[in-house]
Protein backbone atom coordinates (compact mmCIF):
# COMPACT_ATOMS: atom_id res chain seq x y z
CA UNK A 1 0.00 0.00 0.00
CA UNK A 2 1.30 3.33 -0.87
CA UNK A 3 2.46 5.68 1.30
CA UNK A 4 -0.20 7.78 0.35
CA UNK A 5 -3.22 5.58 0.20
CA UNK A 6 -1.93 4.28 4.10
CA UNK A 7 -2.22 8.02 5.03
CA UNK A 8 -5.67 8.47 3.71
CA UNK A 9 -6.75 5.31 5.32
CA UNK A 10 -5.55 6.54 8.70
CA UNK A 11 -7.33 9.73 8.27
CA UNK A 12 -10.67 8.12 7.53
CA UNK A 13 -10.63 5.28 9.75
CA UNK A 14 -10.00 8.19 12.70
CA UNK A 15 -12.86 9.77 11.65
CA UNK A 16 -14.91 6.25 11.26
CA UNK A 17 -13.36 5.75 15.34
CA UNK A 18 -14.88 8.66 16.60
CA UNK A 19 -18.13 7.96 14.72
CA UNK A 20 -18.56 4.37 15.85
CA UNK A 21 -17.34 5.45 19.51
CA UNK A 22 -20.37 8.12 19.60
CA UNK A 23 -22.85 5.76 17.87
CA UNK A 24 -22.09 3.09 20.28
CA UNK A 25 -23.13 5.12 23.20
CA UNK A 26 -27.18 4.17 21.74
CA UNK A 27 -27.94 1.25 23.26
CA UNK A 28 -30.71 1.36 21.21
CA UNK A 29 -29.34 2.77 17.99
CA UNK A 30 -31.71 1.51 15.43
CA UNK A 31 -34.74 1.71 17.50
CA UNK A 32 -36.15 4.98 15.58
CA UNK A 33 -35.96 3.41 12.28
CA UNK A 34 -37.20 -0.13 13.29
CA UNK A 35 -40.21 2.30 14.93
CA UNK A 36 -40.72 4.07 11.91
CA UNK A 37 -40.75 0.55 9.59
CA UNK A 38 -42.62 -1.42 11.97
CA UNK A 39 -45.38 1.83 12.28
CA UNK A 40 -45.71 1.31 8.49
CA UNK A 41 -44.52 4.96 8.33
CA UNK A 42 -42.29 4.34 4.79
CA UNK A 43 -41.89 8.52 4.23
CA UNK A 44 -40.91 9.05 7.65
CA UNK A 45 -38.74 6.24 7.37
CA UNK A 46 -36.40 7.00 4.52
CA UNK A 47 -36.77 10.26 5.52
CA UNK A 48 -35.01 9.75 8.58
CA UNK A 49 -31.98 7.69 6.32
CA UNK A 50 -31.35 10.34 4.16
CA UNK A 51 -30.58 12.54 6.68
CA UNK A 52 -28.87 10.51 8.41
CA UNK A 53 -26.61 9.05 5.63
CA UNK A 54 -26.42 13.15 4.63
CA UNK A 55 -25.09 13.93 8.12
CA UNK A 56 -22.23 11.69 7.66
CA UNK A 57 -21.46 13.07 4.67
CA UNK A 58 -21.19 16.76 6.05
CA UNK A 59 -19.20 15.14 8.76
CA UNK A 60 -16.47 13.65 6.57
CA UNK A 61 -16.74 17.05 4.56
CA UNK A 62 -15.74 19.23 7.60
CA UNK A 63 -12.82 17.53 8.98
CA UNK A 64 -11.41 17.02 5.70
CA UNK A 65 -11.81 19.99 4.46
CA UNK A 66 -8.84 21.17 2.68
CA UNK A 67 -9.46 25.29 3.94
CA UNK A 68 -7.38 25.68 6.86
CA UNK A 69 -9.79 28.64 8.36
CA UNK A 70 -12.66 26.26 7.71
CA UNK A 71 -11.15 23.45 9.61
CA UNK A 72 -10.12 26.44 12.45
CA UNK A 73 -13.69 27.74 12.87
CA UNK A 74 -15.61 24.57 12.78
CA UNK A 75 -13.79 21.65 13.84
CA UNK A 76 -13.25 23.42 17.94
CA UNK A 77 -17.33 23.37 17.91
CA UNK A 78 -17.75 20.09 16.54
CA UNK A 79 -15.67 18.35 18.78
CA UNK A 80 -16.67 20.40 21.80
CA UNK A 81 -20.24 18.59 20.97
CA UNK A 82 -19.13 15.38 20.46
CA UNK A 83 -17.00 15.28 24.21
CA UNK A 84 -20.58 16.89 25.29
CA UNK A 85 -22.28 14.07 23.83
CA UNK A 86 -20.02 12.06 25.46
CA UNK A 87 -19.70 13.59 28.84
CA UNK A 88 -23.49 13.22 28.96
CA UNK A 89 -23.44 9.57 28.34
CA UNK A 90 -21.11 9.74 31.45
CA UNK A 91 -22.89 11.87 33.59
CA UNK A 92 -26.58 10.61 32.05
CA UNK A 93 -26.09 6.91 30.72
CA UNK A 94 -27.46 8.43 27.81
CA UNK A 95 -26.34 11.02 24.83
CA UNK A 96 -28.26 14.44 24.61
CA UNK A 97 -31.71 13.67 24.44
CA UNK A 98 -35.03 16.16 23.64
CA UNK A 99 -35.70 16.34 27.62
CA UNK A 100 -32.05 17.47 28.63
CA UNK A 101 -32.09 19.23 25.37
CA UNK A 102 -35.20 21.48 26.76
CA UNK A 103 -33.89 21.72 30.29
CA UNK A 104 -30.54 23.68 28.95
CA UNK A 105 -32.64 25.57 26.78
CA UNK A 106 -35.16 26.92 29.27
CA UNK A 107 -33.47 27.40 32.69
CA UNK A 108 -29.65 27.42 31.20
CA UNK A 109 -27.93 29.74 34.24
CA UNK A 110 -29.66 27.22 36.78
CA UNK A 111 -28.61 24.18 34.87
CA UNK A 112 -25.08 25.43 33.69
CA UNK A 113 -23.93 26.49 37.56
CA UNK A 114 -25.17 23.12 39.03
CA UNK A 115 -23.54 20.89 36.06
CA UNK A 116 -20.57 23.01 37.29
CA UNK A 117 -20.71 22.55 40.83
CA UNK A 118 -21.84 18.57 40.60
CA UNK A 119 -20.08 17.17 37.67
CA UNK A 120 -17.40 20.25 37.07
CA UNK A 121 -14.54 17.71 38.57
CA UNK A 122 -15.91 14.56 36.63
CA UNK A 123 -15.97 16.23 33.10
CA UNK A 124 -12.43 18.06 33.39
CA UNK A 125 -10.97 14.58 31.51
CA UNK A 126 -13.07 15.48 29.20
CA UNK A 127 -11.79 19.03 28.98
CA UNK A 128 -8.22 17.87 28.89
CA UNK A 129 -8.97 15.48 25.88
CA UNK A 130 -10.24 18.11 23.83
CA UNK A 131 -7.08 20.01 22.85
CA UNK A 132 -5.01 17.44 21.66
CA UNK A 133 -7.72 15.64 19.59
CA UNK A 134 -8.34 19.29 18.22
CA UNK A 135 -4.71 19.30 17.05
CA UNK A 136 -4.92 15.86 15.50
CA UNK A 137 -7.54 16.47 14.16
CA UNK A 138 -6.56 19.53 12.75
CA UNK A 139 -3.87 17.46 10.93
CA UNK A 140 -6.23 14.86 9.35
CA UNK A 141 -6.71 17.02 5.81
CA UNK A 142 -2.74 17.36 5.83
CA UNK A 143 -2.34 13.86 6.24
CA UNK A 144 -4.77 13.12 3.52
CA UNK A 145 -4.22 15.16 1.07
CA UNK A 146 -7.86 16.27 -0.11
CA UNK A 147 -9.03 19.26 -0.59
CA UNK A 148 -12.56 19.14 -0.79
CA UNK A 149 -14.07 21.92 -3.21
CA UNK A 150 -16.33 25.29 -2.14
CA UNK A 151 -19.20 24.21 -3.27
CA UNK A 152 -19.27 21.22 -1.58
CA UNK A 153 -19.64 23.26 1.90
CA UNK A 154 -23.22 23.43 1.54
CA UNK A 155 -23.48 19.76 2.69
CA UNK A 156 -22.92 20.80 6.28
CA UNK A 157 -24.68 23.64 6.38
CA UNK A 158 -27.62 22.38 4.93
CA UNK A 159 -26.92 19.53 7.36
CA UNK A 160 -28.02 21.69 10.30
CA UNK A 161 -31.11 23.52 8.48
CA UNK A 162 -32.26 19.73 7.40
CA UNK A 163 -31.71 18.40 10.24
CA UNK A 164 -33.96 20.92 12.53
CA UNK A 165 -37.14 20.70 9.96
CA UNK A 166 -36.60 16.99 10.50
CA UNK A 167 -36.81 17.27 14.07
CA UNK A 168 -39.44 19.32 14.16
CA UNK A 169 -41.49 17.29 11.69
CA UNK A 170 -41.27 14.42 13.72
CA UNK A 171 -41.29 16.01 16.99
CA UNK A 172 -37.86 14.75 17.70
CA UNK A 173 -37.84 11.24 16.92
CA UNK A 174 -35.20 11.78 14.12
CA UNK A 175 -32.11 11.90 16.40
CA UNK A 176 -29.47 9.63 15.78
CA UNK A 177 -27.16 12.08 13.90
CA UNK A 178 -23.32 12.48 14.72
CA UNK A 179 -23.02 15.08 17.54
CA UNK A 180 -21.62 17.51 15.39
CA UNK A 181 -25.08 17.73 14.22
CA UNK A 182 -27.55 16.01 16.71
CA UNK A 183 -26.18 18.64 19.61
CA UNK A 184 -26.71 21.97 18.69
CA UNK A 185 -29.90 20.36 15.92
CA UNK A 186 -31.57 19.43 19.36
CA UNK A 187 -30.90 22.46 21.30
CA UNK A 188 -32.39 24.70 18.34
CA UNK A 189 -35.37 21.84 18.33
CA UNK A 190 -35.90 22.14 21.54
CA UNK A 191 -35.90 26.74 21.83
CA UNK A 192 -38.17 25.98 18.97
CA UNK A 193 -40.29 23.90 20.02
CA UNK A 194 -43.55 24.96 22.30
CA UNK A 195 -46.91 24.05 23.73
CA UNK A 196 -50.15 25.54 24.80
CA UNK A 197 -49.93 28.11 26.82
CA UNK A 198 -53.53 29.19 26.77
CA UNK A 199 -56.26 29.39 28.61
CA UNK A 200 -57.82 25.99 30.42
CA UNK A 201 -61.16 24.83 29.88
CA UNK A 202 -63.95 25.04 32.58
CA UNK A 203 -65.14 22.41 34.71
CA UNK A 204 -68.20 20.12 33.58
CA UNK A 205 -69.73 18.99 36.49
CA UNK A 206 -73.31 19.90 37.37
CA UNK A 207 -74.26 17.09 40.07
CA UNK A 208 -74.18 18.23 43.88
CA UNK A 209 -71.53 18.87 45.87
CA UNK A 210 -70.57 17.45 49.35
CA UNK A 211 -67.63 17.37 51.66
CA UNK A 212 -67.01 17.63 54.83
CA UNK A 213 -63.44 18.12 54.28
CA UNK A 214 -62.74 21.76 55.90
CA UNK A 215 -58.73 21.54 54.58
CA UNK A 216 -56.99 19.16 51.61
CA UNK A 217 -53.66 19.91 51.28
CA UNK A 218 -51.52 18.46 48.51
CA UNK A 219 -47.47 18.29 49.53
CA UNK A 220 -45.44 17.67 46.68
CA UNK A 221 -41.76 16.81 47.66
CA UNK A 222 -38.98 17.09 45.94
CA UNK A 223 -36.77 14.07 44.79
CA UNK A 224 -37.93 11.59 47.56
CA UNK A 225 -37.17 8.19 46.84
CA UNK A 226 -39.45 5.99 49.23
CA UNK A 227 -37.59 2.98 49.59
CA UNK A 228 -35.00 5.01 51.60
CA UNK A 229 -37.41 6.11 54.26
CA UNK A 230 -37.33 4.07 57.34
CA UNK A 231 -40.68 4.15 57.45
CA UNK A 232 -41.24 1.95 54.43
CA UNK A 233 -38.82 -0.52 56.07
CA UNK A 234 -35.09 0.32 54.79
CA UNK A 235 -32.17 -0.41 56.83
CA UNK A 236 -31.61 2.82 58.49
CA UNK A 237 -33.26 4.33 60.39
CA UNK A 238 -33.93 7.76 58.20
CA UNK A 239 -37.52 8.04 59.42
CA UNK A 240 -38.38 7.38 63.45
CA UNK A 241 -40.82 9.96 63.83
CA UNK A 242 -42.77 8.64 61.24
CA UNK A 243 -42.50 5.28 61.94
CA UNK A 244 -43.60 6.14 65.65
CA UNK A 245 -47.09 7.00 64.37
CA UNK A 246 -49.88 4.94 65.50
CA UNK A 247 -52.81 7.31 64.01
CA UNK A 248 -54.21 9.59 61.70
CA UNK A 249 -51.82 8.34 59.31
CA UNK A 250 -51.94 5.41 56.34
CA UNK A 251 -48.98 4.90 54.56
CA UNK A 252 -49.23 2.81 51.59
CA UNK A 253 -45.82 2.31 51.02
CA UNK A 254 -43.45 2.02 47.61
CA UNK A 255 -45.69 4.26 44.60
CA UNK A 256 -44.93 4.97 40.89
CA UNK A 257 -44.12 8.71 40.67
CA UNK A 258 -45.71 9.56 37.38
CA UNK A 259 -42.91 11.18 35.40
CA UNK A 260 -39.38 11.10 36.72
CA UNK A 261 -39.15 14.54 35.66
CA UNK A 262 -40.63 17.59 37.81
CA UNK A 263 -42.29 19.40 35.97
CA UNK A 264 -44.53 16.68 33.99
CA UNK A 265 -45.25 14.88 37.40
CA UNK A 266 -46.31 18.38 38.74
CA UNK A 267 -48.44 18.87 35.81
CA UNK A 268 -50.06 15.53 35.62
CA UNK A 269 -50.86 16.21 39.68
CA UNK A 270 -52.72 19.29 38.78
CA UNK A 271 -54.47 18.39 35.59
CA UNK A 272 -55.37 14.63 36.61
CA UNK A 273 -54.75 13.20 32.78
CA UNK A 274 -55.15 9.54 32.87
CA UNK A 275 -51.95 7.32 32.78
CA UNK A 276 -53.68 6.28 29.19
CA UNK A 277 -53.37 9.00 27.89
CA UNK A 278 -49.29 9.74 27.91
CA UNK A 279 -48.16 10.47 25.84
CA UNK A 280 -49.86 13.32 25.90
CA UNK A 281 -50.08 14.23 22.17
CA UNK A 282 -53.34 16.34 22.10
CA UNK A 283 -51.88 18.10 25.17
CA UNK A 284 -54.86 17.90 27.47
CA UNK A 285 -52.26 18.38 30.37
CA UNK A 286 -52.40 22.03 29.13
CA UNK A 287 -55.68 22.99 28.34
CA UNK A 288 -58.05 20.20 30.46
CA UNK A 289 -59.38 22.06 33.77
CA UNK A 290 -56.85 22.22 36.76
CA UNK A 291 -57.19 21.36 40.30
CA UNK A 292 -57.34 24.64 40.96
CA UNK A 293 -60.30 25.01 39.37
CA UNK A 294 -62.33 22.03 40.75
CA UNK A 295 -61.79 23.21 44.63
CA UNK A 296 -62.80 26.96 43.94
CA UNK A 297 -65.61 25.72 42.10
CA UNK A 298 -66.38 23.32 45.29
CA UNK A 299 -66.06 27.06 47.45
CA UNK A 300 -62.59 26.32 48.03
CA UNK A 301 -59.76 29.28 49.02
CA UNK A 302 -56.62 28.22 46.88
CA UNK A 303 -53.37 28.50 48.08
CA UNK A 304 -50.20 27.78 46.32
CA UNK A 305 -46.47 27.24 48.43
CA UNK A 306 -44.25 27.28 46.35
CA UNK A 307 -40.45 26.52 48.19
CA UNK A 308 -38.48 26.28 45.24
CA UNK A 309 -39.26 30.07 43.83
CA UNK A 310 -38.08 33.21 45.72
CA UNK A 311 -40.38 35.94 46.07
CA UNK A 312 -38.34 38.46 43.73
CA UNK A 313 -38.70 35.85 41.09
CA UNK A 314 -41.94 36.11 40.57
CA UNK A 315 -42.07 33.12 38.48
CA UNK A 316 -44.01 29.95 37.88
CA UNK A 317 -43.05 26.66 36.93
CA UNK A 318 -43.87 23.24 35.86
CA UNK A 319 -46.12 24.42 33.51
CA UNK A 320 -48.04 27.03 35.29
CA UNK A 321 -48.97 29.82 33.79
CA UNK A 322 -51.16 33.09 34.12
CA UNK A 323 -54.61 31.57 33.25
CA UNK A 324 -54.30 28.78 35.53
CA UNK A 325 -52.49 31.05 38.42
CA UNK A 326 -55.67 33.09 38.17
CA UNK A 327 -57.53 30.62 40.04
CA UNK A 328 -55.12 30.32 42.75
CA UNK A 329 -55.93 33.19 45.26
CA UNK A 330 -52.55 33.33 47.44
CA UNK A 331 -49.69 32.70 46.15
CA UNK A 332 -46.60 32.49 48.61
CA UNK A 333 -43.13 32.08 47.21
CA UNK A 334 -40.67 31.78 49.91
CA UNK A 335 -37.08 30.12 48.60
CA UNK A 336 -34.64 31.49 51.12
CA UNK A 337 -31.01 31.95 50.24
CA UNK A 338 -30.24 29.14 52.67
CA UNK A 339 -31.77 26.47 50.72
CA UNK A 340 -32.80 24.20 53.73
CA UNK A 341 -34.65 26.46 55.63
CA UNK A 342 -37.25 26.94 53.12
CA UNK A 343 -39.11 24.15 53.74
CA UNK A 344 -39.31 25.73 57.23
CA UNK A 345 -40.77 28.75 56.51
CA UNK A 346 -43.49 26.97 54.09
CA UNK A 347 -44.23 24.51 57.30
CA UNK A 348 -45.26 27.51 59.42
CA UNK A 349 -47.01 29.23 56.76
CA UNK A 350 -49.11 25.72 56.55
CA UNK A 351 -49.30 25.69 60.46
CA UNK A 352 -51.10 29.31 60.61
CA UNK A 353 -53.14 27.62 57.43
CA UNK A 354 -54.04 24.93 58.82
CA UNK A 355 -55.53 26.45 62.08
CA UNK A 356 -57.46 29.44 60.25
CA UNK A 357 -61.28 28.72 59.54
CA UNK A 358 -62.99 28.37 56.03
CA UNK A 359 -62.69 25.35 53.71
CA UNK A 360 -58.61 25.73 52.01
CA UNK A 361 -56.83 23.83 49.16
CA UNK A 362 -53.13 23.95 49.88
CA UNK A 363 -50.35 22.90 47.47
CA UNK A 364 -46.84 22.95 48.75
CA UNK A 365 -44.05 22.34 46.67
CA UNK A 366 -40.91 21.21 48.99
CA UNK A 367 -38.38 22.14 48.25
CA UNK A 368 -36.89 18.54 49.35
CA UNK A 369 -33.58 17.44 48.88
CA UNK A 370 -32.73 18.37 45.12
CA UNK A 371 -28.78 17.43 44.53
CA UNK A 372 -26.11 19.18 45.39
CA UNK A 373 -27.63 16.98 48.78
CA UNK A 374 -25.50 19.41 51.01
CA UNK A 375 -27.93 21.75 50.42
CA UNK A 376 -30.82 20.16 51.84
CA UNK A 377 -29.91 20.19 55.77
CA UNK A 378 -27.37 22.18 57.65
CA UNK A 379 -23.73 21.82 57.81
CA UNK A 380 -23.17 20.02 60.99
CA UNK A 381 -26.33 18.14 61.10
CA UNK A 382 -24.52 14.96 60.02
CA UNK A 383 -26.66 11.97 61.69
CA UNK A 384 -24.81 9.57 58.20
CA UNK A 385 -21.32 9.98 57.01
CA UNK A 386 -18.82 10.73 55.17
CA UNK A 387 -21.17 12.91 53.36
CA UNK A 388 -20.21 14.83 50.19
CA UNK A 389 -18.52 18.47 50.44
CA UNK A 390 -19.57 21.30 48.25
CA UNK A 391 -17.70 20.86 44.94
CA UNK A 392 -16.65 17.37 45.14
CA UNK A 393 -18.14 15.50 42.48
CA UNK A 394 -21.31 12.97 42.94
CA UNK A 395 -19.72 9.85 41.50
CA UNK A 396 -18.99 8.43 45.22
CA UNK A 397 -22.14 6.14 46.17
CA UNK A 398 -21.20 5.95 50.12
CA UNK A 399 -21.13 9.32 50.34
CA UNK A 400 -23.83 10.75 47.94
CA UNK A 401 -26.07 7.91 49.71
CA UNK A 402 -25.27 9.47 53.35
CA UNK A 403 -25.83 12.97 52.23
CA UNK A 404 -29.02 12.09 51.13
CA UNK A 405 -30.07 10.21 54.55
CA UNK A 406 -29.60 13.33 56.19
CA UNK A 407 -31.29 15.28 53.94
CA UNK A 408 -34.41 12.89 54.55
CA UNK A 409 -33.91 12.85 58.13
CA UNK A 410 -34.01 16.99 58.11
CA UNK A 411 -36.39 17.52 55.29
CA UNK A 412 -38.82 14.80 55.80
CA UNK A 413 -38.84 13.62 59.26
CA UNK A 414 -38.05 16.24 61.10
CA UNK A 415 -40.36 18.54 58.84
CA UNK A 416 -43.25 16.22 59.80
CA UNK A 417 -42.38 16.36 63.48
CA UNK A 418 -42.30 19.80 63.70
CA UNK A 419 -45.37 20.06 61.48
CA UNK A 420 -47.67 17.52 63.14
CA UNK A 421 -46.71 19.33 67.03
CA UNK A 422 -49.32 21.12 66.48
CA UNK A 423 -52.18 18.95 64.83
CA UNK A 424 -54.22 19.34 67.72
CA UNK A 425 -55.21 22.72 66.46
CA UNK A 426 -55.92 21.96 62.89
CA UNK A 427 -59.50 22.14 61.38
CA UNK A 428 -60.53 19.27 59.95
CA UNK A 429 -57.65 18.27 57.46
CA UNK A 430 -56.65 15.41 54.41
CA UNK A 431 -53.07 15.93 54.02
CA UNK A 432 -51.76 13.94 50.64
CA UNK A 433 -47.72 13.36 50.55
CA UNK A 434 -45.64 12.59 47.50
CA UNK A 435 -42.59 13.76 45.52
CA UNK A 436 -42.46 14.49 41.91
CA UNK A 437 -40.22 11.41 41.56
CA UNK A 438 -37.15 9.42 43.40
CA UNK A 439 -33.97 9.19 42.73
CA UNK A 440 -30.73 7.52 41.22
CA UNK A 441 -28.27 7.95 43.47
CA UNK A 442 -24.78 6.34 41.63
CA UNK A 443 -26.67 3.40 41.73
CA UNK A 444 -26.34 2.82 38.46
CA UNK A 445 -22.74 4.16 38.30
CA UNK A 446 -24.24 7.50 36.54
CA UNK A 447 -23.96 10.87 38.04
CA UNK A 448 -27.58 12.19 37.32
CA UNK A 449 -30.32 12.48 39.59
CA UNK A 450 -33.27 12.54 37.72
CA UNK A 451 -34.80 13.06 34.47
CA UNK A 452 -32.66 10.70 32.36
CA UNK A 453 -34.15 9.39 28.80
CA UNK A 454 -32.66 6.33 29.95
CA UNK A 455 -33.40 5.88 33.84
CA UNK A 456 -33.44 3.41 36.29
CA UNK A 457 -36.30 2.14 38.37
CA UNK A 458 -35.42 4.28 41.77
CA UNK A 459 -36.05 7.83 39.86
CA UNK A 460 -39.80 6.73 39.53
CA UNK A 461 -40.45 5.47 43.27
CA UNK A 462 -42.09 8.04 45.64
CA UNK A 463 -44.15 7.87 48.57
CA UNK A 464 -47.36 7.73 48.82
CA UNK A 465 -48.72 8.97 52.70
CA UNK A 466 -52.31 10.46 53.64
CA UNK A 467 -52.30 12.21 57.49
CA UNK A 468 -55.77 13.28 58.53
CA UNK A 469 -57.82 14.21 61.78
CA UNK A 470 -60.97 12.46 60.42
CA UNK A 471 -61.61 8.93 61.13
CA UNK A 472 -64.43 8.27 58.24
CA UNK A 473 -61.75 8.97 56.03
CA UNK A 474 -58.77 7.32 57.58
CA UNK A 475 -60.82 4.22 57.71
CA UNK A 476 -61.79 4.11 53.98
CA UNK A 477 -57.90 4.03 53.28
CA UNK A 478 -56.97 1.58 55.47
CA UNK A 479 -59.63 -0.79 53.79
CA UNK A 480 -57.55 -0.70 50.80
CA UNK A 481 -54.24 -0.48 52.33
CA UNK A 482 -53.58 -3.89 52.45
CA UNK A 483 -54.56 -4.42 48.80
CA UNK A 484 -53.04 -1.29 47.48
CA UNK A 485 -49.71 -1.36 49.81
CA UNK A 486 -46.68 -1.06 46.90
CA UNK A 487 -49.21 -0.47 44.02
CA UNK A 488 -50.54 2.94 44.16
CA UNK A 489 -49.69 5.93 41.70
CA UNK A 490 -49.44 9.87 40.92
CA UNK A 491 -52.19 9.14 38.82
CA UNK A 492 -54.74 8.32 41.60
CA UNK A 493 -54.32 11.80 43.52
CA UNK A 494 -56.44 14.02 41.42
CA UNK A 495 -59.32 11.53 41.51
CA UNK A 496 -58.68 11.65 45.20
CA UNK A 497 -58.40 15.19 45.97
CA UNK A 498 -61.48 16.24 43.77
CA UNK A 499 -63.50 13.60 46.14
CA UNK A 500 -62.53 15.19 48.65
CA UNK A 501 -63.63 18.55 47.56
CA UNK A 502 -67.06 16.77 47.70
CA UNK A 503 -67.63 15.72 43.64
CA UNK A 504 -69.56 12.44 43.17
CA UNK A 505 -67.40 9.01 43.03
CA UNK A 506 -68.67 7.63 39.60
CA UNK A 507 -68.26 10.99 38.10
CA UNK A 508 -64.44 11.41 39.33
CA UNK A 509 -63.70 7.65 38.49
CA UNK A 510 -65.64 8.01 34.60
CA UNK A 511 -63.47 11.22 34.21
CA UNK A 512 -60.25 10.25 36.53
CA UNK A 513 -60.36 7.32 37.29
CA UNK A 514 -59.77 5.29 40.64
CA UNK A 515 -58.72 7.05 43.79
CA UNK A 516 -56.97 6.02 46.71
CA UNK A 517 -59.50 3.85 48.52
CA UNK A 518 -60.13 1.91 45.90
CA UNK A 519 -57.45 -0.38 44.13
CA UNK A 520 -55.39 1.28 41.28
CA UNK A 521 -55.90 -1.34 38.97
CA UNK A 522 -52.90 -0.92 37.04
CA UNK A 523 -49.27 -1.30 37.27
CA UNK A 524 -46.84 0.79 39.41
CA UNK A 525 -44.64 2.29 37.03
CA UNK A 526 -43.54 5.66 35.36
CA UNK A 527 -43.39 7.38 32.20
CA UNK A 528 -39.89 7.93 30.53
CA UNK A 529 -39.66 10.83 28.11
CA UNK A 530 -41.59 14.09 27.17
CA UNK A 531 -45.10 13.37 28.00
CA UNK A 532 -46.04 15.88 24.85
CA UNK A 533 -44.44 13.27 23.01
CA UNK A 534 -41.59 14.73 21.67
CA UNK A 535 -38.10 13.23 20.91
CA UNK A 536 -37.75 9.41 20.37
CA UNK A 537 -37.92 8.40 23.70
CA UNK A 538 -41.45 6.98 24.98
CA UNK A 539 -41.72 4.54 27.35
CA UNK A 540 -42.83 2.90 30.42
CA UNK A 541 -40.71 1.45 33.47
CA UNK A 542 -41.64 -0.55 36.36
CA UNK A 543 -40.85 0.61 39.67
CA UNK A 544 -40.00 -3.17 40.46
CA UNK A 545 -36.47 -5.07 38.95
Amino acid sequence: MSNYNLRKTIATGSVAILLVIEFSLFYDFFYPFQFLWNQGKTAEFFLSLILFFWSLLAVFLIFFSGRSLVRKITLPFFLFFFLFNIGSFNIANSPLDFQQAAMIVENFQWWFWEVVENYGLAALPLLIMLVPIIIFVERLPELSKLNIPRKFYFVPVSAVVLIVIGLQYSHGFFDRYPSFFRVPSMLVFASLSSVYDGERSEVSYSDSLDTQIEKIVLIVDESIRADVLGINGYKKDTTPFLRSLETGIVNFGLAASSSNCSDYSNLILRTGVRKEEIPDFNQRTLMGPSIWQFTRRAGYYNVYLDAQSAAEWANYQNFMNEHEASFVDEIFRVRQNIAYESDGIASQALIDLLKQPGKTFIMLNKYGIHFPYFRSYPRDYKLFSPVLQQGEPMNDREKSLNSYMNGIRWSVDDWFKKLLSESGDFRKYVIIYTSDHGQNIVDDGTLATHCRPRANRFEGIVPMIIFSNDAVILDRLKAVQVKSYNKTNHFQIFPTLIRLAGYQGSWVRGHYGASLSELPGTLPEFFVGDIHGRGSVRQWDSIFP
